[in-house]
C-alpha cells in the first residue's frame, strides 16, 4: 500500500506531516488498538506548534522551503544551479511561477519531484 503524505522540514528535521483527510480518518479509526495508543502517548511528548507557525511552513515558497531544508544559503543554491543569487531571491518570492525547465532543474538539485514547484 502506497501512502501519500508530505513532510515539511526545518533545518533538516521533519517538523510537520501533511496527510490526506481520508488517511487521517482511517488512522483515527484504528486508535482503539493498544499499540497505536502507546505510539500516540509517546508522540504526545513531542512539542506542538501553533496553527500560525504550521501554516507559515506549509505555505512557504517551495524553493525557499527546500533550500532551508538543505541548510543552504541563496548563494549556495545559486552556485549549484549556476545562476545569480538575485535569481534565487526572485524564485523565492511569494507566488513565484516557474517554467518547466526551471522546475526540472530545481527538482534535480533538491532531489524531489518537479511537481513540488507547481
Amino acid at each position: 500500500m502506497t501512502v501519500e503524505y508530505q513532510t515539511i522540514k526545518e533545518n533538516g528535521e521533519v517538523k510537520f506531516v501533511v496527510l490526506p483527510v481520508e488517511l487521517f480518518k482511517t488512522i483515527l479509526d484504528r486508535l482503539e488498538e493498544k499499540e497505536d495508543l502507546r505510539d500516540i502517548r509517546e508522540a504526545s511528548d513531542e512539542p506542538l506548534y501553533d496553527e500560525e507557525e504550521a501554516e507559515k511552513y506549509i505555505f512557504m515558497n517551495p524553493v525557499k522551503r527546500e533550500r532551508l531544508e538543505k541548510r543552504w544559503t541563496q548563494q549556495e543554491l545559486a552556485r549549484r544551479l549556476e545562476v545569480k543569487q538575485a535569481t534565487i531571491a526572485k524564485w523565492e518570492r511569494p507566488g513565484a511561477v516557474y517554467r518547466k525547465k526551471t522546475r526540472e532543474r530545481l527538482a534535480k538539485v533538491f532531489g524531489v519531484n518537479a511537481s513540488t514547484f507547481l
